[in-house]
């Protein structure tokens, strides 16, 4: 018999057993097996909530693949594609450039990929918890906050540090709930200024009950225990949304400065970019776990869709199952090389364990309950025997027994993160920093409106000076001149940012030339501001009524759907530089002037384009309760002539159009014009600091 190449790709509970399992039942020279997976260990998942609390050192609830799976060929190459037809794939290699590899027989078994996305801001601002490096961080942050709490001296602030928020009640969420509840509240003795009572660790599940899979008996021991200990259940509740001050569940909002999330899967890439049936993301397999219409490429674990012909079910993507149907895909391809028959997958659930904290748990196993403290022996037990080797069995046997006995290790490793750019959102109300914050990061709105406030022994609760838009910046001139905020910023609105940390800007700012452009100008507007300079003209526009300033919206109100053809009979039929845009109207849907016309036309867009494609979309506005000295910023900030008037920020119900001319004009009859030399040429105009280099 030639020999066989077999390839692997996924080194979770199932590609691992598949490869032990081909390994044992065929001869080094009759077939190659290769694994690959990014990572050179084996993850054991459910000890991860473990790890986060202290209960485990990270290094026990991984092994390394070599070590696991001798005579087996483990790559740490990511692959990037498979061409069924072709019998090959595609890797990336040790130097970057992508290789390919032929095969006879491949193993798709690389699981899901976590994806925050599925909650608005969660990616954002919630912790994931799907490998180590995940576990470490998550670990390092709740003693951080810890650390945090011990020297803050408001209160309020304190309980906020030592809130933990766990998204999800299956069983990841109930382990890492109950598991973040025993390490704060066992450990706040080793604290001076940190109380039980301070303490809030809150769970939240869109379901009637926790942990679904197992009895209503054990499910209502595990609910009782977690409460009694301290964790705050919430079930029927689904999470719409997550800040950094906490998360949104539709009618309430639970704050918390910790967020977990352990809900949330996708596609892994290489599955998505496969062109063959799937179901809901998942590959569609023969009962066999053959690909539907593959000879030689086979599916395991929570990649694949595949039915238990015990009861002709979906298999469940749980550890258990993978490691049953990366055995049983083994059997089938041992048979295939032999040229017997193949079977379908059939298998039994052995039982169900998940622990809840506190040295208890819940399981079910051959028909027998068990729950508390031997219910969490036998679940450690399981995972014991999992190991590859008796030396490694005792080796972790000793260090649980050691922490079983002795107080959690509360030392962690505090490592610089490097800047980097990333996303963020914020809900309405929430304050991205506040007046003398140090500065830290550089913001670009993606989309929504925020509001500059300042504190003053006039306004203790702040003073709302100005507001931002779509495509401004903020953060620029505390970075560059090294000192703390001199102002908060709020988001006015629901806020999606780019956050750029302090190096990066300092580094791109420096060798991007349209940014650095932009940057100076910026600061020179911001710093030279001819009215509100002047106590007369700032205590002016305090006492303007915005109200005595709008004017009716030009009309009529234009429809997206008008066609450029239309929209230029209407600006000829009008004496009027500028229309609104509304679909129903009413709401504010975006502007239009005459120069935005001009420029389509310029651009040979066809007559027949919609006025949607070359309006303003999401134009800055100003609400009928600002002040005029929001509107005066609000011209000086965008450059604008005019700014509509919308009721409320939530619907954008047009109300009118202010105008800075108008504006100014009330202005210079009330104080008169500005000084000669505020109005200087631009030469004389003060100079903003240089961007330091790094």
């Amino acid at each position: 018999m030639a020999q066989q190449r077999i390839v692997i790709i996924g080194g979770g509970f199932g590609g691992v057993k598949c490869a032990r399992t081909l390994r044992a039942q065929l001869r080094s020279h009759d077939a190659e097996i290769i694994l690959f997976n990014k990572e050179n260990h084996l993850v054991f998942s459910p000890l991860l909530a473990d790890a986060v609390g202290s209960s485990l050192n990270l290094q026990d609830v991984i092994v390394p693949l070599r070590q696991l799976l001798p005579q087996v060929m483990c790559r740490t190459e990511e692959v990037k594609s498979i061409d069924l037809p072709s019998d090959c794939l595609e890797y990336e290699g040790h130097d970057g450039l992508p290789r390919q590899l032929h095969y006879d027989h491949l193993i798709v078994a690389c699981g899901n990929i976590s994806n925050l996305n599925v909650v608005p801001g969660m990616a954002d601002h919630a912790f994931p918890l799907k490998t180590v490096g995940d576990a470490a961080v998550l670990r390092t942050h709740i003693l951080q906050q810890m650390e945090k709490a011990e020297v803050c001296d408001d209160p309020q602030r304190r309980r906020w540090y030592l809130s933990f928020i766990v998204v999800g009640g299956g069983y990841s969420g109930v382990e890492t709930a109950g598991e973040i509840n025993d390490l704060v509240r066992n450990s706040r003795h080793f604290f001076t200024n940190i109380f039980d009572d301070d303490i809030t660790v809150t769970l939240i599940h869109s379901r009637e009950q926790l942990l679904p899979e197992i009895s209503p008996q054990l499910r209502e021991f595990a609910r009782a225990k977690m409460a009694k200990a301290g964790v705050t259940i919430k079930l029927n509740a689904r999470v719409q949304l997550a800040t950094g001050e906490g998360v949104g569940l539709g009618d309430s909002f639970v704050h918390g400065g910790t967020i977990v999330c352990t809900i949330g899967s996708t596609t892994a890439p290489i599955v998505e970019r496969l062109a063959t049936p799937k179901e809901k993301g998942r590959l569609l397999t023969d009962p066999d776990m053959r690909l539907r219409g593959s000879k030689n490429v086979w599916a395991i674990g929570d990649c694949a869709l595949i039915t238990n012909a015990l009861d002709n079910l979906p298999s469940p993507p749980t550890g258990q199952f993978a490691e049953r149907q990366g055995r049983q895909c083994a059997e089938n391809i041992v048979r295939v090389i032999h040229r017997e028959s193949t079977r379908p997958f059939s298998f039994h659930v052995l039982g169900q364990l998940c622990s809840i904290g506190g040295h208890n748990a819940v399981a079910e196993m051959f028909g027998f309950k068990l729950s508390g403290f031997w219910a969490w022996f036998a679940w450690r037990g399981v995972y014991l025997f999992k190991l590859p080797a008796w030396s490694r069995r005792i080796q972790v046997g000793f260090d649980w027994a050691w922490l079983v006995l002795f107080p959690r290790d509360l030392s962690y490793i505090k490592t610089e993160v490097t800047d980097r750019v990333t996303h963020a959102h914020y809900e309405t109300g929430d304050y991205i920093f506040r007046q003398g914050d140090i500065a830290a990061n550089f913001f670009v709105i993606e989309q929504g409106e925020v509001e500059i406030c300042r504190t003053s022994p006039d306004h203790p609760g702040g003073e709302i000076i100005a507001t931002l838009g779509a495509g401004s910046f903020f953060g620029e001139q505390a970075l560059i001149d090294n000192r703390p905020r001199s102002a908060s910023i709020r988001a006015r609105s629901a806020v999606e940012v780019i956050v750029m940390g302090r190096e990066v800007f300092t580094s791109i700012s420096k060798t991007l030339a349209p940014l650095r452009n932009a940057l100076m100008s910026t600061i020179a507007r911001r710093s030279t501001n001819v009215w509100q300079e002047r106590p007369r003209v700032r205590l002016a526009l305090q006492e303007f009524k915005l109200a005595d300033f709008i004017e009716p919206a030009p009309k009529p109100l234009l429809r997206p759907t008008e066609t450029l053809l239309e929209v230029t009979r209407r600006f000829g039929e009008s004496e009027e530089d500028f229309f609104f845009v509304s679909k129903d109207g009413d709401q504010l849907d975006g502007l239009v002037t005459l120069t935005d016309l001009l420029r389509a036309q310029a651009t040979g867009l066809s007559q027949a384009t919609p006025l949607a494609d070359f309006m303003i979309r999401h134009p800055a506005v100003i609400r009928a309760d600002d002040s005029c000295l929001v509107a005066a910023a609000a011209f000086r900030e965008h450059g604008h002539k005019l700014l509509p008037v919308v009721s409320d920020k939530q619907n954008q119900s047009i109300v009118g159009v202010i105008r800075a001319r108008k504006l100014i004009a009330r202005i210079m009859q009330v104080v008169g014009p500005p000084a000669a030399t505020a109005v200087a040429p631009k030469t004389a105009m003060k100079t903003p600091a240089p961007i330091p280099k790094s």
